[in-house]
């Protein structure tokens, strides 16, 4: 993965490429930051780098510690009950809106998921299967045309915060879930697929 970054607006694209690294798990939970290193991949001096740390801190995605220095935050398994009970409202308002202002476009990318889906479960590709699921979910909230259910995810790392967890359930559990919510919304039942959707994210408490 490259990291140097364009010399305008350093701080900026500091903190883009960090969040980055914590979005695909480089940088894991509870690891810790070290300024030197950080700054000489990204090619930059520790003034943008701490600039970009301050952003990350105050969206809850790191955390200062006086001896420790910074480090990605640990999310406890209660704070990540409340992120999934928030996801599971969000997104459930998210497929009831896509279902009734359904398009033949958005149908198609369905239909893509739900191969996806269908193909990486067959062949038990873990790792393909849960970046379809991270990119099905966002997809989901960036199209469900409320421009505010994308702002207040972004604003507030939902999304993020739940897959630094690492956020996960039984394949064979998850393929049957999504399954259900992609046909519920092209079959317009927008309600039924909000239910499965609050209920997806529900039984993902017994994981953790």
């Amino acid at each position: 993965m490259e990291l140097k970054i364009d010399q305008k607006n350093l701080s900026d694209e500091a903190y883009k490429k960090i969040k980055l690294l914590i979005l695909q798990d480089i940088l894991k939970s509870d690891e810790k930051i070290i300024q030197e290193k950080m700054a000489q991949k990204l090619g930059i001096s520790r003034i943008p780098l701490l600039q970009a740390l301050s952003v990350l801190q105050k969206e809850r995605l790191i955390e200062y510690n006086p001896r420790k220095g910074f480090t990605v935050r640990k999310i406890s398994t209660k704070e990540f009950h409340e992120l999934l009970e928030l996801r599971g409202m969000l997104e459930g308002l998210a497929v009831k809106r896509i279902a009734l202002n359904l398009n033949e476009n958005i149908k198609k990318q369905l239909f893509s998921f739900l191969n996806d889906f269908e193909k990486y479960f067959k062949e038990n590709n873990i790792s393909k299967y849960s970046e379809t699921d991270k990119n099905f979910h966002f997809f989901i909230i960036e199209s469900c045309g409320n421009s505010y259910l994308p702002h207040i995810n972004n604003s507030f790392n939902i999304l993020l915060l739940i897959y630094t967890k690492g956020f996960k359930v039984k394949l064979d559990v998850s393929i049957e879930t999504h399954r259900k919510i992609i046909e519920a919304i092209i079959n317009k039942k927008g309600g039924e697929a909000a239910k499965l959707m609050e209920d997806h994210f529900e039984t993902a408490k017994d994981y953790f």
